[in-house]
């Protein structure tokens, strides 16, 4: 009992108290310890929340379940070579994964390649039963499905306009955008996203959430400001265009599609579930929250080439020119136009060549290296949506986990 009790202390679990932490006692101190909010959004005032809130998401929430698969796949412990550390920003010194997880309000972090679980933590009193959410994570979610549906064919060109799939928002600003453009961010589209609550993003949002993602899409009108494909503009609009794509050039909800296309391929071992807006589609920006372990499943299926099992998943065909930085024009590569730490491509931030990177606010990181078919993933509630000095450290324990590996695996 004393092991329980210093980690009911700490808020940190580890594999042998994860068997004893869903008692009675242990839930009721979770709760005094990181309560649960009133309200469905007091998140965004009130961080003392944000734990218990990022973790059970489609409490709040209304959500699509999706189902975990027929066969989930299993995964494999292995073990780091040297206990990961990272040199802090700005002050330097060697910092270790314990420092890592008190310093920072993680909530899961995994370490993992090929299949195999290299390190996991469940700070903070969290459990792997949690259902961690993603916010902008769920952009990349969008990609992949984009990327299935041009696989099949029922995407015929990234270089057709989205009218051309959802022809009610022909005459919106984003009608005429072609998929790729969209897909890079870079409709040319005058857009704010910068979370005042204030900005084109929360008027979005307050159609959103009501009405649905085409009348939110069509309150924008006009021509674009830059010309598309020109100029990098993070806008979560474009996300929601392309998820309307999907349902409307698939003939499916996008929760059905992603659970037939994406959740069963990959032997996702719980179920999913996704944010609906007020026509009860999934959300393409944002909104889906998965197991830590369900999220590591679906980063080695991107980091294999689009295989799991033997099965084709995503065409590594797609995942290259999503993923890749020479697969982007300069002006999208890491400190041109885009910003210090990353480059962008289709719906993936981009750390390096081979190393794409799922994003989103509150400090929720999936960092992947295909060359090493490695994966860190970080979820966490930040006390602010955008943390720059939190966001280098978070990549430099990134980096310190890939040189700790062996040299790149070969595919």
């Amino acid at each position: 009992m004393a092991v329980i009790h210093q980690m009911l202390a700490t808020g940190l679990l580890t594999l042998t108290g994860w068997a004893q932490a869903e008692s009675p006692v242990f839930l009721a101190d979770r709760e005094k310890n990181f309560p649960s909010p009133a309200g469905a959004k007091d998140y965004q005032t009130f961080a003392p929340v944000r734990v218990a809130t990022f973790s059970n998401w489609a409490k709040y929430f209304p959500s699509c379940v999706i189902a975990p698969a027929t066969q989930p796949r299993a995964l494999g412990q292995g073990q780091l070579s040297r206990p990961l550390s990272y040199s802090r920003f700005p002050i330097g010194g060697s910092r270790t994964l314990d420092d890592f997880v008190e310093a920072y309000p993680v909530t899961s972090l995994i370490a993992a390649q090929e299949d195999k679980i290299l390190e996991e933590r469940y700070p903070r009193m969290r459990l792997p039963s949690d259902k961690f959410t993603s916010f902008s994570m769920a952009k990349s979610i969008t990609s992949l499905l984009v990327g299935i549906a041009l696989d099949e064919g029922k995407i015929k060109s990234l270089d057709d306009p989205a009218s051309q799939y959802v022809p009610a928002i022909a005459d919106s600003a984003y009608g005429q955008i072609s998929l790729r453009h969209l897909l890079r961010m870079s409709s040319g589209v005058l857009y704010s996203e910068n979370y005042s609550g204030k900005d084109d993003n929360a008027r979005m949002q307050s159609y959103l959430e009501p009405q649905g993602a085409i009348t939110a899409i069509n309150i924008f009108k006009g021509k674009p400001f830059h010309t598309p494909g020109s100029t990098f503009n993070y806008a979560g609009i474009e996300s929601i265009v392309l998820n309307q794509v999907v349902a409307h050039a698939t003939g499916q909800s996008v929760c059905q599609y992603m659970q037939d296309k994406l959740w069963e391929p990959i032997g996702a071992q719980d179920s999913g579930t996704w944010q609906l807006d007020g026509s009860g589609q999934a959300m393409g920006q944002m909104g889906f929250a998965a197991t830590a372990r369900d999220w590591v499943r679906l980063g080695l299926m991107i980091v294999n080439g689009g295989q799991v099992g033997g099965r084709q998943v995503i065409s590594k065909a797609y995942l290259d020119e999503a993923t890749r930085m020479s697969a982007q024009p300069e002006h999208f590569h890491k400190g041109n136009g885009v910003n210090r730490l990353y480059g962008y491509g289709y719906q993936f931030w981009l750390h390096g060549e081979d190393q794409p990177v799922m994003l989103g606010v509150f400090g929720q990181h999936l960092f992947m290296d295909r060359s090493r078919k490695a994966i860190l993933l970080i979820t966490s509630a930040w006390p602010s949506t955008t943390m720059p000095f939190y966001s280098m450290n978070y990549s430099r324990l990134f980096t310190d986990f890939i040189d700790s590996l062996s040299t790149p695996i070969k595919p």
